[in-house]
């Protein structure tokens, strides 16, 4: 008897770096989503904390005026109702420019005082957001740019077999 042997148990196609790679690849396209998922996890944490948190005065002790947007951060400094000092960081936009000195009103959670943000001031979230969406953009374009190169390679074969088979007579 000559060929290959069937009643075994064939392997599977994929070796573990064909794993490796489709998971890799799996992270890498799920990567733009959990960022816009948690992106908005934030920025709504923040808004709950607008609405719910404590009111206190603070004071700007630094600003970093830099060009890069993701760098434009400024220190405040604040009291809680304890009477114990805390520091919060707060992302500027280009068109603000706070000024050192200047005072500025922080909300914090009053369970927990160092998690407060400065209303006025863009949220962390913002940035997290943002680059999960350029991530998920960049990716579904290459996505769909696969798939039409693909549908055009097929549609091309197609053809191509079409006129090369001989005509019924």
């Amino acid at each position: 008897m000559t060929g290959r042997r069937t009643d075994r148990n064939r392997k599977s196609g994929l070796t573990w770096k064909g794993k490796l790679n489709l998971a890799v690849t799996a992270l890498v396209l799920l990567l733009g989503p959990v960022m816009m998922g948690l992106g908005s996890f934030m920025i709504g944490a923040d808004k709950d904390l607008e609405r719910s948190g404590v009111q206190a005065a603070g004071t700007i002790v630094h600003f970093d005026d830099v060009t890069k947007a993701s760098e434009r951060r400024m220190k405040v400094e604040f009291t809680s109702a304890d009477g114990a000092s805390h520091a919060t960081w707060a992302t500027v936009d280009h068109d603000q420019y706070p000024i050192v000195g200047d005072a500025t009103t922080v909300i914090y959670a009053e369970q927990d005082p160092g998690r407060a943000i400065v209303p006025g001031y863009e949220s962390d979230g913002v940035w997290v957001r943002g680059v999960g969406t350029v991530l998920t953009c960049i990716f579904a374009g290459l996505g769909v740019i696969f798939v039409l190169l693909m549908v055009g390679a097929y549609l091309k074969g197609r053809s191509q077999r079409g006129t090369d088979a001989p005509s019924p007579k």
